[in-house]
């Protein structure tokens, strides 16, 4: 696997970088379950989002649902599609010949992979919650769950029965973040819970890039690999419904408020 030349690790580690893919998903993860007080920080700092990604708890069973048709999956294709680009503006600058631009996976990789191996599973002290979730991320079980999102998420048949907001959502919170968590490898040291706001420098050395994180997920080449997979999965939903143009996103005045994608002919 070759890494991403230094100029992109240098601005994916930027600490301003680094709270921006942190702040990001953890507004709209996190925002049914916060209480006025926390709610009330986020705003001051200017990161309410748009729209929540995930409902609260269920009143029986706990369980939080995924919201599926209020919009929050085109706000996760369009932010990373966004990050796509400015990598991709620094790639063009570097005119590096070795990588011209963010290139996914044409197919996810098997587990006989040499280039992109599973990393073996790990105990993370003191989390057995992401512990045992990294762990089943890298069964033989996991990658039938991934082969089968894979399938769907790649036939046009099944995406002509998707709207955009429920492609999203569903690849967002199925086959997403087990990537994530599958490629995710043991480290030295893992960031504690805090808050969101006052994330301790020691953080941002650019050798921190583990995948299971978002403070630090995007530094990993591996990332770029994932979203690039991901963000393919637009233009193959636009051509399975006969729509032509490209898309894009009409955003407020902060980062956190992306407005949902929005298909804009030529």
């Amino acid at each position: 696997m070759n890494a991403f030349p230094k100029p992109v690790v240098d601005a994916m580690a930027d600490r301003a970088m680094r709270l921006h893919h942190m702040l990001w998903h953890s507004a709209r993860d996190s925002w049914a379950i916060l209480t006025p007080e926390e709610r009330e920080v986020y705003r001051d700092h200017g990161w309410e989002p748009p729209r929540q990604s995930l409902s609260a708890p269920d009143p029986v069973t706990g369980r939080r649902s995924v919201e599926f048709d209020n919009g929050s999956g085109e706000d996760f294709l369009f932010m990373h599609r966004e990050m796509i680009g400015a990598v991709d503006e620094i790639l063009a600058e570097l005119d590096d010949p070795q990588h011209p631009r963010v290139e996914g996976w044409p197919t996810i990789p098997s587990p006989e992979d040499a280039e992109y191996p599973v990393p073996p599973p790990f105990v993370i002290p003191g989390d057995s919650g992401t512990t045992n979730a990294i762990a089943n991320a890298k069964t033989a079980t996991a990658f039938d769950r991934i082969r089968a999102w894979e399938s769907r998420f790649t036939n046009p048949a099944e995406l002509r029965q998707l709207t955009l907001r429920r492609l999203g959502a569903g690849i967002e919170y199925g086959i997403h973040n087990q990537m994530h968590l599958r490629w995710s490898a043991e480290i030295p040291s893992y960031r504690p819970g805090q808050a969101d706001f006052d994330v301790d420098p020691q953080w941002d050395d650019s050798s921190n890039n583990w995948l299971a994180d978002t403070y630090s997920a995007h530094v990993n080449p591996i990332f770029w690999k994932l979203h690039g997979w991901v963000d393919a999965r637009i233009d193959d939903w636009m051509a399975a419904n006969e729509l032509t143009g490209r898309c894009r996103g009409a955003s407020t005045h902060h980062g956190a408020a992306r407005r949902a994608i929005t298909i804009v002919t030529p």
